[in-house]
């Protein structure tokens, strides 16, 4: 099923974060961990989630260059093609 998608939507990302982190609307610029507040586990469970929905693994290489929603869709839209 990998590569089942074309692409991940920026907004069903946003939809993923948002769930996780109590809010009804996530912005892409908004850093997770400085605005949102996500802590390790939160991170951990958006992860998983994402590697489930689109079938892809990060590479712990790859977490470390996130910050933003906008980072996680690009590298999210990176595993699936």
């Amino acid at each position: 099923m990998k590569g089942s998608r074309v692409n991940a939507e920026l907004a069903e990302i946003q939809t993923i974060v948002g769930l996780q982190l109590g809010y009804p609307q996530v912005l892409p610029h908004l850093r997770l961990v400085e605005d949102l507040g996500a802590e390790s586990g939160d991170f951990v469970v958006i992860i998983a989630t994402l590697e489930e929905r689109y079938d892809i693994v990060f590479a712990e290489t790859e977490l470390a260059a996130i910050r933003t929603t906008f980072d996680l869709y690009q590298l999210v839209n990176k595993l699936i093609t």
